[in-house]
């Protein structure tokens, strides 16, 4: 047992020397040495060697990067935000090495702020004990790092604060990987190794008079998904952008190291956008998102929409910071 754990340290640290960012660094320190000490989840370490096996470089920075392709938040219109219309059945994104299956409800890019403001608070806050990851905050902490001001606490913000907390008890992630093709076949067989890894908070209690807010992280969500959504959000930028697909696109651009000349269909499906529109509407939606990443200096001036609605990416540097 001891061996193992130095074998899961020593790969650890050697990823962790590949983060730049001090502050980012000393989450990801933080929990792999709470992993390192307890024990990893042994069925989510299966599914990380399994993606990463084909590959030369570090099992946790590859596994990382592959994971922060699978968006689980939708940019959301009013109409669609109404309850009735976010229940869904499954949605699938694929990638190189598998799928990801997310049943429930349709997650908004307001929770996913909401989601990024926990996870700020908690990577000094977070306790892991009996495998078990629990925050104890208050809710106007979060309401700070959404809006800059721990003042604007009225019932319509907490309330949809808390409707965000429900809704992460209420998704459902299954993961399926492939298997190599053979001689002869097109296509990656389904029929890989399976696993089911659940929703994302498993309770929540709120004291409304004192506004103190304890929450239970999923365990092996914190696990499997945690690193990659850290590593990959730039957080400073991304509260300086308004639009919901111009922050799902941040994160499509994080994710994608040196991104193709692609068509724009392929870029709306990957951020989740809903593409059931006519193309015209979605060309302008879609130059609205470019400008906002050109003002923030993620996108630079060789950016183009071309006549056949394909896109050209000119990525800046894009250091990973947090938000103040």
């Amino acid at each position: 047992m001891t061996e193992k754990k130095e074998a899961n340290s020593s790969n650890i640290h050697e990823a962790l020397e590949t983060v730049k960012d001090p502050e980012l660094k000393k989450i990801l320190t933080r929990i792999s040495e709470q992993i390192i000490q307890d024990g990893p989840h042994k069925e989510v370490e299966e599914f990380k060697k399994k993606i990463t096996k084909t590959t030369k470089q570090p099992i946790q920075q590859v596994f990382s990067h592959e994971m922060a392709k699978v968006s689980i938040f939708f940019p959301i219109s009013d109409k669609e935000l109404k309850e009735e219309n976010r229940r869904i059945h499954r949605v699938e994104q694929k990638s190189n090495w598998g799928k990801v299956v997310i049943e429930g409800v349709k997650l908004a890019i307001f929770e996913e702020d909401v989601f990024l403001a926990i996870m700020k608070i908690g990577h000094k806050k977070t306790n892991f004990i009996n495998g078990q990851y629990s925050l104890e905050t208050n809710i106007k902490n979060i309401i700070h790092l959404l809006y800059g001001t721990s003042n604007y606490s009225s019932k319509k913000v907490v309330a949809s604060i808390l409707r965000t907390l429900d809704h992460f008890q209420l998704v459902k992630f299954s993961i399926t990987l492939f298997t190599k093709k053979r001689a002869g076949e097109k296509e990656l067989k389904e029929d890989g190794f399976k696993g089911s890894i659940g929703n994302i908070v498993q309770s929540y209690y709120y004291d409304p008079v004192t506004h103190n807010l304890k929450i239970k992280f999923n365990p092996d969500f914190y696990v499997f998904f945690m690193e990659s959504m850290l590593t990959n959000i730039n957080f400073t930028i991304r509260r300086h952008l308004k639009k919901d697909g111009a922050k799902a696109l941040l994160r499509f651009l994080t994710a994608h190291n040196k991104p193709t000349r692609m068509h724009i269909l392929t870029v709306l499906k990957a951020i989740n956008y809903n593409i059931e529109q006519p193309m015209y509407t979605l060309r302008r939606k879609f130059k609205q998102f470019i400008a906002e990443l050109k003002k923030v200096k993620v996108l630079g001036s060789k950016t183009k929409l071309y006549p056949d609605d394909t896109v050209f990416f000119d990525i800046l540097a894009n250091p990973k910071t947090f938000p103040i």
